[in-house]
């Protein structure tokens, strides 16, 4: 993974590198079978979610029907979020970072 100068890296010793989730992504978009990110939810799924009669949450909640869209849509699923971490361990062992 190349550095990234723009960021002062070198003079603070700081490593600094992106880490690229989109080639572990590939296959498993939102019209594959084995899909990692959640299309559109619909219905409130948890206390952070926005629920039908919210004052100060008219969009994303349709008047018409009640349905409220969940803030779980276009995130990812379970596989997702490991597949994400599995990018961000790798790159941190490529960037030679050991914790800290």
């Amino acid at each position: 993974m190349p550095m990234l100068g723009g960021l002062r890296a070198a003079q603070t010793g700081i490593k600094v590198a992106f880490a690229d989730a989109i080639p572990a992504f590939h296959g498993h978009g939102l019209c594959d079978g084995d899909e990692y990110i959640n299309g559109i939810v619909a219905g409130s799924n948890g206390d952070g979610d926005y629920h039908k009669g919210d004052p100060a949450t008219p969009f994303p909640c349709l008047p018409v029907s009640g349905v409220c869209v969940s803030l779980e849509s276009f995130h990812p699923k379970s596989s997702g979020t490991s597949t994400y971490a599995q990018v961000m361990d790798q790159t941190l062992v490529n960037i030679g970072y050991a914790g800290g």
